[in-house]
């Protein structure tokens, strides 16, 4: 039986209890330490110590027990294929091999770009300025002639503190 008195004690006498407003309230501190620890967690597993270096298809570096960790510096990648340096292509393998010059000019000119811009940046702040380190990335089935004048020519333009890039064993 419906009653139509506005008075509640009746209507929850017969049944039908009026509409409650439920009040949720958002912990906002619960929130906040599942935040951070999200944040810590992409943090941690996001960092890198040291330079991140890729790896192309056709280079296969071979391996070290090192525990030395890389430094920041501009990369030459000597690839099957390729002579590249941060990750631009300079020389096809088989034009250097056909060349006798110790020096290679594409490559020479790169590193004298890359040095004078850090000398630059060291007149601005000395901690980012030239140190002459240069990160060599060889195939493992790469050729010593080609290393060798690759080595050569760093020396060349001033790049004296050379860091061969390698897997690391376990």
């Amino acid at each position: 039986m419906l009653s139509l008195n506005p008075n509640k004690k009746s209507l929850s006498i017969i049944g039908i209890r009026p509409k409650q407003k439920v009040r949720t309230d958002l912990s906002l501190t619960s929130l906040l330490d599942m935040f951070t620890i999200l944040l810590v967690f992409l943090l941690k597993s996001f960092s890198a110590d040291g330079q991140m270096m890729t790896n192309t298809e056709d280079l296969t570096l071979p391996e070290s027990t090192s525990h030395k960790e890389p430094r920041s510096a501009p990369i030459i990648a000597v690839t099957k294929e390729w002579l590249m340096f941060d990750d631009r292509p300079l020389v096809k393998i088989e034009e250097l091999k056909a060349d006798s010059d110790l020096l290679i000019q594409p490559l020479q000119a790169s590193l004298q770009q890359s040095r004078e811009f850090s000398e630059k940046l060291g007149e601005i702040d000395t901690r980012v300025g030239f140190n002459g380190t240069v990160d060599i990335m060889g195939d493992r089935e790469a050729s010593f002639a080609v290393i060798k004048r690759v080595m050569f020519t760093c020396g060349h333009v001033g790049f004296n503190n050379m860091q061969l890039a390698v897997y690391q064993k376990e």
